[in-house]
């Protein structure tokens, strides 16, 4: 049986929408999936050394509520997901500095990707 092909995308960099797809990439690659993480212009910026998760206005809750909670960190999960094999892949966007391994493609590219994925998804 050919494992299940997860495909998420991720559009923006604030703690609510950063925190998601990453638990997700952890969880299906954990399952045998084969799970490719990308990222848009905005959504980028979860890859950068210097990333700091803030929240949208009004979320402040949420952060407090997953530092009281010992959920793994941004940077845990990047590092838990870059470990386990999920594939990081940056849309059209030249240079990214981060310490991740990135592959580079252009946003046709991902939607071909997700048109066969057993599970497409955007944040």
């Amino acid at each position: 049986m050919d494992p299940k092909k997860v495909v998420l995308f991720v559009l923006h960099s604030e703690l609510e929408s950063a925190y998601p797809p990453l638990n997700i990439a952890v969880g299906a690659v954990s399952s045998g999936a084969e799970v490719i993480l990308a990222f848009g212009r905005d959504g980028v910026d979860i890859l950068r050394s210097d990333y700091i998760p803030i929240p949208s206005k009004g979320g402040a809750y949420l952060a407090n509520g997953l530092y009281d909670f010992g959920a793994p960190s941004i940077m845990e999960l990047l590092e838990i997901a870059s470990g386990m094999g999920v594939r990081f892949v940056v849309i059209d966007e030249d240079h990214v500095p981060t310490k991740w391994p990135i592959e580079r493609k252009e946003l046709r590219w991902i939607l071909n990707e997700s048109a066969d994925a057993d599970l497409f998804v955007h944040f």
